[in-house]
């Protein structure tokens, strides 16, 4: 027969195995088994171990199988086990909640934001870019990335096999090497997310540069706003073994990544002591520093980082805490987009988030961004131009812009006019390349980013007279009293505005969708596009134009 510490042994051993993203559930699993083999009367386990030992008798009991034999079965059974138990782990004592994360109101308040502060120097931004795109060359002795610019050159380096755990205090250590070899692997979009989580965490929270911040995967899956299994005052749990995976993985990779400054010495002004410090082709720094990590396994396979404490290093400290700060706001809705089907619609709102900030002090936004180029914005994305797939090319490029509208990213987009218009298409062969690739887009910021310090949308897409908006305000001044009347039945006349109703009355009346779009005061691409329905929420001024021009023509 079977003891009953056998029994505890091969099922803390399968919890193990099974629940491995949940390391302090066993702990608690191994106390309660205890308590439970002194019989005392008024001990009451953990809402999971309920849940477990009553799932393993159910099935025992339903297949007619043994205890003795359990480790020839209880594998087959392992995602039901798994599904029947995962709701109870958060229905488990307050304080064992509490430990999960100590984030939870400041997270909360995050996500009744549109935007947030997150960093904004440039090499916080090459940095993520370079982590995104995995930018790192295998062929150099460690995987490693050249950031240059004009002001700064910096090298990033993927350290899986480096002195970094003396660092480190936690009892795991000793499996860190087969923890970070997988780093290569998870340098993508989603791992650049979780760059700009903790940014932004540790910026709300720091009192000084080397303050740790607690940091727990749940916390993240929360700010991507991935739907957990239960809710607690709006704050998700509960969620899957692999959405937990791809966080704890990714997690794990940043600690790898090593940084320097590698020309023209970086000076900072220390906030406390007010001294100058210079920084000359330093040593390498690492990018986030751990403590107290808490590694999740399955079986004996570490998985990756479930929760710990941790910062920015030293130089990536610099620009987010103290003098040499430089914050701009992200928009929250960059996180929440797929990091595959929807990667580019984030690297296009990161890098937006950085322009704005640069062209805050001139309130520059207006100045047009290339499409094609080195430094245009397909390249940002990391779109390889195909003039074989130029149609497809340019309607992705096209709908990654209405969608960043849509959600709120952007207050509108234009082509600007003396580089593009619809007909192009249709008189060049190879409009493609000779065209819309050194054609360039304006891009309005929302709100939140200008502060509504100016109306960009008077000046938007009004270039070398090339046409006029149509403002009825100004109209009206020197009208007489007629003319006055007659224009305002006109204005106050009730239509709905819809892409069939504007084709219909175009064509009814015989005029092209360049002349209409030039006496509306839009571009002939927004038009176009509305027409065909790829604009769902088009701007209110767009529409209240569309609707003057119909009238004027009934």
């Amino acid at each position: 027969m079977t003891d009953t510490n056998d029994i505890q042994k091969r099922f803390l051993q399968f919890g193990k195995t099974t629940f491995g993203d949940f390391p302090s559930l066993l702990k608690q699993w191994k106390k309660d088994m205890k308590n439970l083999l002194k019989d005392e009367a008024n001990f009451e386990p953990c809402q999971s171990l309920k849940a477990f030992l009553v799932i393993i008798d159910q099935i025992a009991a339903e297949h007619h199988l043994s205890m003795s034999n359990m480790n020839e079965w209880l594998h087959i059974y392992e995602k039901q086990i798994r599904d029947f138990v995962i709701p109870y782990i958060d229905l488990d004592s307050t304080d064992n909640k509490k430990k999960k994360s100590t984030n939870r109101d400041l997270i909360s308040s995050l996500l009744n934001q549109s935007f947030v502060e997150s960093g904004s120097a440039i090499l916080f931004h090459k940095i993520r870019e370079t982590i995104s795109k995995n930018e790192f060359d295998l062929n150099d002795a460690l995987p490693t990335a050249k950031i240059k610019e004009k002001v700064i050159e910096a090298t990033a380096q993927v350290r899986t096999t480096s002195d970094y755990p003396k660092l480190l205090s936690s009892q795991e250590l000793n499996k860190w090497n087969h923890l970070t070899e997988q780093a290569l692997t998870s340098m993508d979009d989603l791992t650049a997310d979780i760059f700009d989580i903790i940014s932004i965490l540790w910026m709300k929270q720091a009192a000084h540069k080397d303050q740790m911040i607690k940091f727990h995967t749940d916390d993240a899956l929360n700010l991507r706003q991935v739907q957990g299994r239960s809710n607690d005052e709006g704050y998700q749990t509960g969620y899957r073994k692999k959405e937990r995976d791809d966080i704890m993985k990714r997690l794990a990779a940043l600690t790898t990544i090593w940084v320097r400054i590698e020309r023209d010495n970086l000076k900072l002004i220390d906030p406390e002591s007010g001294q100058m410090e210079e920084y000359g082709h330093v040593q390498f720094n690492p990018l986030f520093v751990v403590d107290s990590v808490n590694v999740a396994y399955r079986g004996d396979k570490p998985i990756g980082i479930y929760e710990c404490s941790i910062r920015p290093g030293e130089l990536l400290s610099n620009f987010l805490y103290g003098a040499k700060k430089s914050s701009g706001l992200l928009a929250l809705k960059t996180l929440h987009y797929h990091p595959t089907k929807q990667k580019y619609h984030k690297r296009l709102a990161r890098y937006l988030s950085w322009q704005w900030r640069i062209r805050q002090k001139g309130a520059d936004y207006l100045r047009p961004y290339h499409i094609g180029g080195d430094k245009g914005l397909l390249n940002v994305m990391g779109l390889e131009p195909n003039a074989r797939y130029g149609s497809r090319m340019k309607e992705q490029f096209e709908e990654i812009l209405d969608t960043l509208q849509q959600d709120g990213i952007i207050k509108a987009w234009v082509y600007q006019a003396s580089d593009w218009t619809e007909d192009i298409m249709e008189r060049e062969r190879n409009w493609f390349g000779n065209s819309w690739l050194k054609a360039r887009v304006q891009i309005i910021p929302s709100d939140d980013i200008t502060l509504k310090d100016v109306d960009l949308l008077d000046e938007f897409s009004l270039e070398s007279n090339t046409y006029k908006a149509v403002n009825f305000s100004s109209l009206l001044k020197g009208m007489s009293a007629p003319e006055e009347i007659a224009v305002a039945s006109i204005e106050t006349k009730e239509i709905i505005v819809t892409p069939e109703l504007m084709k219909t009355t175009r064509k009814k009346n015989k005029i092209s969708l360049s002349d209409a779009a030039k006496s509306i005061g839009i571009s002939h691409s927004t038009l176009s596009r509305f027409e065909r329905g790829l604009i769902k929420r088009p701007l209110s001024e767009n529409l209240d134009r569309m609707k003057e021009w119909i009238n004027l023509l009934d």
